[in-house]
């Protein structure tokens, strides 16, 4: 008899372990964390951003936002309203998302109206900027704006440069971050339509004066993706409105090419971390 309970047992618990898992739990309970974005009235990807929550590990929630599909996606914090400020993020080359989380958050709660641009990175920076000037503007007729911010980082850092001349007459601060400015060796070796000044450095359509373009530059010794090159490629004649040198360490670490973004969007809002 204990041989038939120790049988009936096994069997009791596999049936038990195959409902959980086709209910979509698992054995502990905890059902597995999935971002499955909705869709807004004019068709833009949509989730809230506490679906990263507090305790998610931040490589793992950066991989989550780059798994979104391409296009726009507008990060709410829970029922808050859309506000008087369109801001707009734009990744770097071959991003991983993690450098983003923290600043996202702060984002989103401290403005009512946070987007994440997702762009495939293998076109051209001047082909991304058309369509991410034309999404902009687009979402901005839709609301009741009154500025946009936008905050571009590494190659998108050179997206949103390109998208300011396409920006028109809107009132926008363009935030630069740790990007190539000049040119990066073999990034581009496929955008032929792409112009250069006599010094080799890329050239940018000329942008309205209602358009602030704000530089944040790494320090070239301390950033991972250029401190092997000769010369720093954050070093371009551009009319900015002004120019930040980030200092070399963050919270007593090297302050390097990702975790400028955390550095920027931070203080952006207010919350500053030490050196």
């Amino acid at each position: 008899m204990s041989h038939l309970r120790t049988i009936y047992g096994i069997l009791i618990g596999s049936i038990i372990l195959i409902l959980l898992v086709a209910c979509g739990g698992s054995a502990s309970g905890v059902a597995e964390t999935s971002v499955i974005p909705q869709r807004t009235v004019d068709g833009i990807a949509s989730f809230d951003i506490h679906v990263f929550g507090e305790g998610t590990e931040i490589r793992a929630a950066g991989q989550h936002l780059m798994d979104q599909s391409l296009g726009v996606i507008e990060l709410r914090n829970g029922e808050q309203s859309n506000d008087s400020v369109l801001v707009m993020t734009v990744h770097g080359y071959d991003s991983r998302g993690y450098e983003w989380i923290t600043g996202l958050k702060n984002l989103a709660h401290h403005y009512g109206s946070v987007f994440f641009y997702r762009y495939d990175w293998e076109q051209c920076p001047d082909q991304i900027a058309a369509h991410l000037a034309s999404e902009i503007k687009r979402i901005e007729k839709s609301g009741r704006y009154n500025k946009v911010i936008i905050f571009g980082h590494s190659y998108g850092g050179m997206v949103v440069t390109y998208a300011a001349s396409g920006l028109g007459k809107l009132k926008a601060d363009i935030h630069v971050i740790a990007a190539p400015l000049s040119g990066f060796p073999k990034l581009l070796d496929e955008c032929d339509n792409l112009s250069y000044d006599s010094g080799d450095k890329l050239k940018y359509p000329e942008w309205k004066n209602s358009v602030r373009l704000i530089q944040h530059r790494t320090a070239h010794a301390q950033d991972g993706a250029f401190r092997e090159l000769a010369s720093d490629p954050q070093d371009v004649d551009l009319p900015f409105f002004q120019t930040h040198e980030l200092p070399p360490t963050m919270d007593g670490h090297r302050l390097g090419h990702n975790w400028s973004v955390t550095w920027v969007l931070d203080k952006h809002v207010g919350k500053p971390h030490r050196l």
